[in-house]
Order: C-alpha cells, then structure tokens, then sequence
C-alpha cells in the first residue's frame, strides 16, 4: 500500500483506508517504528485519503484522541511555511504516553499529539513512503477514488462492486462506506441517474444493485477484490487489544475476570458477526468459560488470516 516496509505478501481483498488506518494507529501504540511510518505515509497520500470519513468511523474517546492527532500533525506538515503553529492545548488536559512500551522521557512532546492527551516525542517525516500500486487488489478504495474522486460516490460503488449480497439497503452501505445515510442516498441516486447502478423497492426499502460486467470490463479485472466489512472488524478488534492491555484484567479474581469478558463480548459481538466472526461461547458455562475465552482470543488471529 506505500508504507516503507518490506513484506512479500499480496493480499486479494479489497481493504478499507480509513478502517485500516484507525486499527494501525491503535496497534502502533505498541510499535514505534510501524506508527511513524503511517503517519509518513499520511503525509506523501493524504489526497487519497478520506479525513471526513476518518471522523465517520472513529468510534469513541481513544478513537478520537489517535485520529485527531494524526491530521493535526497532518496539518502542521502540510503547510508550506517553515513557522509551523502548535495546536492549541488545554492546560488541564492530562497527558498519557502514546508509546506503551517505551519507558524514555519524552523531551520534545510533538504539540498535535499533546493537544490531544498524548506524549510523543517530536518527529520530522521524512516523506520516503510510496504511493498505493493501483493494481493490487488490496488497493482498489484507492483506484475507486482516482477514478470518481474521494466521497460517498466512489464507496458506493467498492461496497456495491464488491459485496456479494444481491441488493444492498441504503442502511447497509452506508454502515460499510462510512457516510451518512443522506450522503449516501445522494451519492447512489446520481449513479442511478447516469445509469450505473440499479434500484428497486423491498416492501418499503429501497434495495441498489450494481451490474458487474461493464464495471469488470472497464477496470479490467475478471471478478472483484473481496468484500469483507472491515469498519465493524477493525472496531471490535480495537476494544478488545484495549480490554486486553487493561493492566487491572491481571488483578481480577476468576469469576470476575471471566464476568469482564462476558461483557466485552456482548459489546463486540454484533460488530465481529457483521465480518463472519463467531463469537458464541456455545455450551461452554461455568468453570469452562475461561479457557474457552483464552483459546478464542490466541485463535482469533489465526482465524481471521485463514479466511483471506
């Protein structure tokens, strides 16, 4: 995708930018190297980037604090100007490390992360990232854009291209592309209008199809990336790494750590069924729930890569 690192895998879904980027900023938490690069990678594409839809899918206070640093710190390296202005910051705003494993002061606190409750220490990109290979199918969001701009119209038409349920409510694209209802209403009507996607009434729903083959045959691909909803996984994904970084789960008795989980999974449940991730203890009670749990956390990586 440009980030500056070596990986010899090549991935066949269609991944999401926005959902991706919110998931990394929260894994590089706990790996220096992998954040500074992001950002870096933000700053050398941030045209293809989507900021209104970042806000759209950040989800709760740690979303918020991570993803407004990073366009803030955005913000201050695109200007052209040497005299860079530090955002504005609350006196009385507490701030915590961004790194959780580095136990270094931090002497030169970055003022966009600062503004937001968190220390990092100052850094100057050094805009070595590259650009998104458009060919590869883990970069078809990008493709989409370059060719209908960066909004709701080219999400409506990755959600539609590639899903495979056969008419989806405007609830439902909505919920995979990011935008507001409204905006993706206005969005699928002018493709409808210029004849691109399809719509019919489901009772009092309205249902969008889009034809494939001429899409296929004007991006010249045989069948589309596949869809997977990465906004609903990535979220669930990102409260369980903070439930399970939570140094007070350490202290609880059994029955209290195994209640915890409980809760945890009935808040992340509807969220990882939307991405085909069971998360159903069934018939497992008691005493049992524990190791149960265990074992489908340390199972839950390998699970996700096998069903690439």
């Amino acid at each position: 995708m440009g980030v500056l690192a070596s990986s010899s895998h090549r991935d066949e879904w269609a991944a999401d930018p926005e959902a991706l980027l919110l998931l990394t900023l929260e894994v590089g938490r706990e790996e220096p190297r992998l954040f500074d690069e992001v950002l870096d990678w933000l700053l050398v594409n941030e045209r293809l980037v989507s900021l209104q839809r970042l806000r759209n899918l950040a989800a709760d206070e740690s979303d918020r604090a991570l993803m407004n640093s990073a366009t803030e710190w955005l913000a201050q390296w695109r200007r052209k100007s040497s005299t860079r202005p530090s955002p504005k910051t609350d006196p009385d705003l507490e701030a915590a490390p961004l790194f959780l494993n580095e136990g270094l002061p931090v002497q030169r606190p970055d003022p966009a992360f600062l503004a937001n409750g968190l220390l990092k220490s100052w850094m100057e990109p050094t805009r070595r990232s590259g650009h998104p290979d458009l060919a590869q199918p883990v970069n078809f969001a990008f493709r989409m854009r370059s060719l209908l701009g960066v909004g709701a119209r080219a999400e409506v038409v990755r959600v539609l291209l590639t899903s495979d349920e056969p008419g989806m409510s405007l609830q439902a694209i909505a919920a995979a592309s990011g935008f507001a209802k409204r905006n993706v209403q206005e969005a699928a009507a002018s493709l409808r209008a210029a004849g691109t996607v399809t719509s019919w009434n489901l009772g009092n729903e309205q249902r969008f199809d889009l034809p494939r083959e001429p899409w296929l045959h004007l991006l010249s691909l045989e069948q589309p990336p596949t869809y997977k909803s990465w906004p609903q996984l990535f979220r669930g994904l990102r409260v369980l790494l903070r439930w399970l970084r939570d140094p007070e789960i350490e202290t609880l008795s059994e029955y209290m750590g195994a209640s915890r989980s409980r809760t945890l999974l009935e808040q992340i449940s509807e969220d990882f069924l939307a991405a085909g991730v069971s998360v159903e203890p069934l018939g497992v009670t008691g005493e049992l729930y524990p190791l149960w749990f265990e074992t489908w956390v340390r199972g839950l990586g390998e699970s996700l890569a096998a069903s690439r």
